[in-house]
């Protein structure tokens, strides 16, 4: 009986399989980057969460501001004992207004990490699961024994390449219902170990690059 396997056997050069053994990969990262539901979904996510990262941007440069700020006071002493007065105040005052400014930035900068990781969750869940239903129907029509991610493999021919047909299917996936699925689970709340998915496809960990944090 044929077997569809994807993502959970590494072949060594020393197995021996049969003449009529027949293999098939693929390039999960360029599915990921060039099928036209991945890229629909970034540009929506990008779209989405623009507003949230632009705030998060200026509150991280009130906090570089009001470090600096600190910084030039504490240089007009050699210690607090010996500033003046009315530089005393303004430190005390700038360090609580930074330290209030901080706590609703790490606040804002969690929510919109969370969110964002949410929604990346689910858009990638519906693509893998569409990707892995496709392998599975190449992977019949075709006879393969056994399909693979190409970083498993140290070579093999382009003719096992099931790639462009994988995204060529996965275009005509809707991704009218997929982006707008996106708004559905926003306020959905979080699973404590994180979305778990079937054994097939794993998608490539794209980490989110995170607003730079001034230093405390």
């Amino acid at each position: 009986m044929k077997k569809f396997l994807l993502g959970c056997a590494l072949i060594s050069s020393t197995v021996a399989f049969a003449d009529d053994f027949k293999l098939g990969y693929v390039d999960v990262a360029k599915i990921f980057t060039t099928s036209k539901p991945a890229v629909a979904v970034q540009q929506a996510l990008k779209l989405k969460y623009a507003p949230q990262q632009k705030n998060l941007q200026a509150l991280n440069q009130k906090l570089v501001s009001e470090q600096t700020q600190m910084q030039a006071l504490m240089r007009t002493a050699p210690d607090l004992e010996k500033m003046t007065p009315s530089n005393r105040t303004k430190l005390e005052s700038l360090n609580t207004q930074y330290q209030k400014d901080q706590t609703v930035f790490q606040q804002k900068y969690m929510v919109f990490q969370q969110q964002l990781q949410r929604a990346q969750d689910y858009a990638s869940a519906k693509v893998l699961a569409q990707a892995n239903t496709i392998l599975k129907s190449l992977s019949d029509k075709g006879g393969y024994d056994l399909v693979v991610t190409s970083n498993q493999l140290v070579y093999a021919k382009p003719k096992y390449d099931l790639t462009d047909q994988v995204i060529a299917q996965l275009n005509k996936m809707d991704t009218k219902n997929l982006i707008t699925g996106l708004d559905k689970v926003e306020n959905e709340p979080l699973k404590p170990m994180g979305m778990q998915q079937n054994p097939g496809i794993k998608a490539p960990v794209a980490p989110v690059k995170p607003v730079a944090k001034a230093n405390s």
